[in-house]
């Protein structure tokens, strides 16, 4: 312990004499020797404020084709490479189906467009009269009817009673009655016999049942000499209930005509007009979207341009997350460049741009702020703002992802004072600008107001006039040891 307290104290010793023979031998000789400095003339001249930033070359349209129709790939028409001018066909789909739909949306439009123009049109004077005659028809009909179904339970009564002078004569009555109803009913018949729906008509059922009631009539003559048996009785009692089916049918089908012919005069009703247009619309719709839906199955080219990426293939489903093609035009390009937060005060858009190109590095390429993006990214710390510079027409073979660096040119101003950056102290706290000016032969402290600045040369706005002379002071090997030692300046 005693021995390294004593190496410790040498060592203090040396460390003290060494100090003091610098201080006062070696200071003084290094304090004769003069401070060197390089003199320059101010100069006048042009300077540009400038803001730099890198990125690549990309073309400024591109489009993603997508089908709008689901369906399988039919036909793919270009390749990846291929140029492509607008309009031009790139691929299409299978169409059966759409085909199909297609047809059966026209024949449902032709369908409701003639059930409305049916409702539209007014009845003509004969649809009218052929109404008029169903209605007088079916109501001589329930005449007949009503005549039937007394005959039969005439006929009936009279089994019990026998056949008398009377009865006879009410015989020959109904059989003549039913000859009457049906003569009455072919002369109705003869009025509608050559209409297309004949067999629909109420007077093809009047004159079937008057041609049974005389039937009828007639047989009940016949069977009144006879004593009824059991059969007979059943006849009777069967008679009577076909005519009762038959006045029931025939007074419906006095209402039938009635509501026919009543329909005829008030035209159709506002509701059913309404939904047959509306049917129209519909079908109309339909057809549209089918039309629509085979438009689509096919995929032209929006623009000219050239056929970048192809993603499908003949027979596959047209579906997936990339787009069956990307359409790149290559005749205009844009460069997106990200600006730091400080600098981008300073740029705006409009303003000139240089481009130096990696792989042109002999092209003089200009351009332009087209676009300043107004949110922020956040780039490993650092805010920055993202600018759209877009190039000027150029011979240059420009290609896409190319890298660049722009020089934004934000300011320029002629005819000023400018004084290279090298030659100018600022102050770190007061942030005043100073340069040695010289004077009298010897280099003197001149604050000096600046005004633009680039990499190399900043604008001297006061402090400097023409002629004058300022230096750039070289330490001597003193001061430069001194500053290192002391911290010193």
């Amino acid at each position: 312990m005693r021995r390294f307290l004593i190496f410790l104290v040498v060592l203090i010793l040396l460390g003290v004499a060494g100090w003091f023979g610098y201080q006062r031998y070696w200071l003084p000789r290094q304090a004769a020797q003069k401070p060197t400095y390089e003199t320059l003339l101010v100069r006048r001249d042009k300077i540009a404020s400038t803001v730099s930033a890198t990125g690549n070359i990309q073309p400024e349209a591109q489009t993603s084709l997508t089908f709008r129709t689901a369906g399988r790939i039919d036909k793919v028409f270009v390749t990846a490479g291929q140029q492509v001018t607008q309009g031009q066909l790139l691929a299409q789909l299978e169409t059966t189906d759409l085909t199909l739909a297609l047809a059966q949306a026209k024949i449902s439009l032709e369908i409701s467009q003639a059930q409305l123009a049916k409702l539209e049109t007014p009845p003509s004077a004969n649809d009218l009269a052929a109404a008029q005659a169903a209605v007088e028809l079916a109501q001589v009909g329930v005449a007949g009817a009503e005549a039937a179904l007394n005959s039969a339970q005439a006929s009936y009564r009279q089994l019990y009673v026998g056949t008398s002078e009377d009865q006879k004569t009410v015989n020959i009555a109904q059989v003549r009655q039913a000859e009457a109803n049906v003569k009455q009913a072919q002369q109705a018949y003869n009025q509608v016999k050559n209409l297309p729906n004949i067999g629909e008509l109420p007077q093809s059922a009047q004159l079937e049942q008057a041609t049974v009631s005389l039937e009828v009539a007639r047989a009940q003559a016949a069977l009144t000499e006879k004593a009824p048996d059991q059969a007979q009785v059943a006849a009777a009692l069967n008679q009577i209930a076909q005519a009762q089916v038959g006045l029931r049918q025939a007074q419906s089908n006095v209402v039938t005509a009635h509501n026919n012919l009543q329909t005829l005069l008030d035209g159709p009703k506002k509701e059913d007009l309404a939904i047959a247009r509306a049917q129209v619309r519909q079908a109309q719709l339909s057809q549209l979207q089918a039309e629509n839906s085979q438009a689509n199955a096919q995929l032209t080219a929006p623009t000219d341009g050239v056929i970048s990426q192809v993603n499908i293939r003949q027979g596959e489903l047209a579906a997936g997350s990339l787009p069956a093609f990307v359409l790149t035009n290559l005749q205009s390009f844009s460069m997106k460049v990200l600006v730091d937060e400080i600098d981008v005060r300073q740029v705006q858009v409009g303003q000139p741009v240089s481009l130096t190109l990696d792989a042109l590095p002999d092209a003089h390429i200009t351009g332009k702020v087209t676009e300043i993006s107004p949110t922020s990214n956040n780039v490993n710390g650092v805010i920055a703002y993202e600018v759209t510079i877009v190039p000027n027409p150029t011979d240059a073979p420009l290609r896409a992802g190319m890298s660049a660096a722009a020089i934004i040119t934000t300011a320029q101003v002629d005819g000023v004072i400018l004084v290279p950056n090298r030659f100018i102290q600022i102050d770190r706290q007061t942030k005043q600008a100073v340069v040695y000016k010289m004077l009298n032969g010897a280099p003197v402290l001149q604050e000096v107001e600046l005004g633009l600045r680039n990499e190399t040369d900043s604008q001297i706005v006061a402090g400097l006039d023409d002629g004058d002379q300022i230096a750039l002071i070289s330490l001597t090997d003193a001061e430069r040891l001194r500053g290192a030692l002391l911290g010193g300046g």
